[in-house]
């Protein structure tokens, strides 16, 4: 096991955006509401993408949510992968969380380790597999929604680090996941096996199941 302690100038940004926020009561509220609040949204987008495309027979669509679920379960499994070697405690454990009310949605829920962020992981994991989806098929529809999951990665991230979920190096670290797995599944041959021998598998489970014809 490899025990990790947040760098000195990390540990002073995270204090000055903590107390910068205790200083307003709108951001007391605010800011832990959008540490966790946009991680609801990815599954629903899933599910309307998938859905959309069984509705209008469109494996295109159906095909496009599941490479976004796989890269981001992969991701996720990488990242779970490295908390398995790696501990680092979360900063509300180690600086003590004066506030409660600061605490977001999930905070009783968290493990003790903080390193690296799931949340970071995978919120930009998801929105890369949308970004990289368009870079394949110049769909600009998915450009768009691409650019919007980066924009809530981000807000989720910062917001995650100054409600002390979080020390800034853990949603840094995920830079190097969400960049790579995407871009693995990306590859030809890669893509060619989800894409032929598992989506279009599950495709005709899903439709197998509900009695749809194709």
């Amino acid at each position: 096991m490899i025990w990790l302690k947040e760098p000195l100038w990390g540990e002073m940004l995270l204090k000055k955006l903590y107390f910068l926020m205790l200083n307003n009561d709108f951001l007391i509220w605010i800011i832990p509401l959008l540490a966790d609040i946009f991680v609801f949204f990815y599954p629903v987008y899933l599910i309307i993408l998938f859905l959309w495309g069984t509705i209008k027979k469109k494996f295109y669509y159906q095909s496009s949510a599941l490479f976004t679920f796989f890269s981001t379960l992969i991701s996720v499994l990488v990242n779970i992968f490295i908390q398995f070697g790696i501990d680092k405690t979360r900063p509300n454990i180690v600086l003590w969380l004066s506030d409660m009310k600061t605490e977001t949605i999930l905070h009783k829920f968290l493990p003790s380790s903080s390193f690296p962020s799931d949340h970071a992981t995978i919120s930009m994991a998801f929105a890369t597999a949308v970004f990289v989806w368009w870079i394949k098929n110049k769909d600009k529809k998915f450009v768009f929604m691409g650019i919007v999951f980066y924009v809530f990665s981000l807000i989720m991230s910062f917001a995650r680090v100054i409600s002390w979920v979080h020390w800034p190096t853990d949603v840094i670290a995920w830079s190097v996941v969400w960049v790579l797995i995407p871009l693995i599944l990306f590859n030809e041959k890669i893509f060619a096996l989800f894409e032929n021998r598992i989506n279009k598998n599950l495709v005709k489970l899903f439709n197998k199941i509900l009695r749809i014809k194709n």
